[in-house]
């Protein structure tokens, strides 16, 4: 039978609430424990006493000390607080809650800034905002993933730090701090787009058109028509993201038919990216002409795709899973690396595509502008992954 841990405590003394002594097997002296309440774990110092008596007077003066080290960081008004400015922000979102990403950004934030065990403001709520330094938000990540069985993942540290620099940024806009520290960096690793090959998209296309005709199908009692099909084409022609601020959230209203050459819909959107007008490919027309049919009924302010659904995040999930429902019957679920694909492949599809069949022609500023994205995330997630092009292959081989 083994013996008692040297490490195991003994002699446990309760001095104050969250303050006591006691001693181990590997130790002579008395060891002091502190609870943080605001880091919500404890510390332990040594006494550097072997008596009781004068441990118990040393873990006083430690507590004294550490407590004096951790409220040096403290605000001395409540409005120079983190927790203050991190209110502000949060005031901030509500207010653009009707904007595009405003409700995803309030939702988000307020799970970063107050969940009850480890978000921010119950970690740098007390601190002055000029006293925060990147060290501390450093052990804060530190002690994020202390509390975990597997650390975060970098993205998700990165939203932290990214939320901490929008608290510090309206404290800088008022003048209280004059500059941000930087935050830690997180390396990241990009995720690849899901694509599909030409050959895929085809197939797709061809599944999806028969499944609408034959008029079988219900995914959940909705019953699978050409609109469903006709989503799958706007979506690649318009390059629009597959969500209710832009694909399930234009209406015919904010579309003109533009018959100038090429023809083409000018659509007036306010996606991800904020406010922008966008050109789409000429086959978008027909698929729009075709939705007027669909719907002759219709009036100005519906929504183009599904207005059947007031609430579009229920529209945006009952084509989701119709659309899972033609990569299961295509056997196009995943692609070749495993990786799921889903409606937003339509667009990187889309985008693929036309860095491809382009052969190099394509302003990629113009295109990135179009679509609402950037030309760093074309670089990034796109044109590194591409074959290389005819004309590339035939340049890199001339003399």
């Amino acid at each position: 039978m083994s013996g008692e841990s040297l490490n195991s405590k003994k002699s446990i003394k309760h001095l104050q609430r969250g303050l006591s002594i006691y001693k181990t097997g590997r130790s002579p002296f008395w060891h002091v424990r502190i609870y943080d309440a605001v880091k919500k774990k404890y510390v332990v110092r040594s006494s550097k006493e072997t008596n009781r008596v004068d441990a118990i007077e040393a873990a006083h003066d430690i507590l004294e000390s550490y407590n004096k080290k951790q409220n040096a960081a403290h605000a001395v008004s409540r409005d120079r607080s983190f927790e203050h400015y991190a209110k502000i922000l949060v005031q901030h979102n509500a207010a653009k809650r009707g904007q595009a990403r405003g409700k995803f950004a309030h939702r988000d934030h307020n799970k970063i800034l107050f969940r009850e065990k480890d978000g921010l403001v119950s970690y740098f709520g007390k601190h002055d905002v000029g006293k925060i330094t990147s060290g501390m938000v450093r052990d804060y990540l530190l002690y994020l993933d202390s509390l975990r069985d597997q650390p975060l993942a970098n993205s998700t540290k990165s939203k932290h730090a990214g939320v901490i620099r929008q608290v510090l940024m309206l404290a800088l806009e008022d003048g209280v701090i004059d500059i941000i520290p930087p935050m830690p960096k997180q390396r990241t690793v990009d995720k690849p787009r899901v694509s599909f090959t030409e050959a895929e998209y085809k197939v797709l296309l061809e599944t999806a058109r028969n499944i609408a005709d034959e008029g079988k199908t219900r995914i959940r009692g909705v019953p699978v028509t050409r609109e469903h099909y006709n989503l799958i084409v706007f979506a690649v022609h318009t390059f629009l993201r597959p969500t209710e601020t832009e694909l399930f959230g234009i209406r015919f209203c904010d579309i003109e038919v533009i018959e100038k050459d090429p023809e083409h819909l000018l659509m007036t959107l306010t996606g991800k990216t904020g406010y922008r007008k966008s050109a789409s490919l000429q086959a978008a027309v027909g698929i729009f002409k075709k939705q007027h049919e669909l719907h002759p009924d219709r009036k100005d302010t519906d929504y183009v795709f599904m207005p059947e659904y007031p609430n579009r995040t229920t529209a945006v999930n009952t084509y989701r899973r119709i659309f899972n429902h033609f990569l299961q019957e295509t056997g196009l679920k995943k692609d070749k690396d495993g990786n799921d694909r889903s409606p937003y492949s339509l667009r990187h599809y889309a985008l693929q595509t036309r860095l491809v069949k382009s052969d190099g022609k394509v302003n990629i500023y113009w295109l990135a502008e179009n679509a609402g994205t950037s030309v760093e995330q074309l670089e990034r997630f796109y044109l590194k992954n591409l074959a290389p092009s005819a004309a590339k292959v035939r340049n890199i081989q001339s003399f």
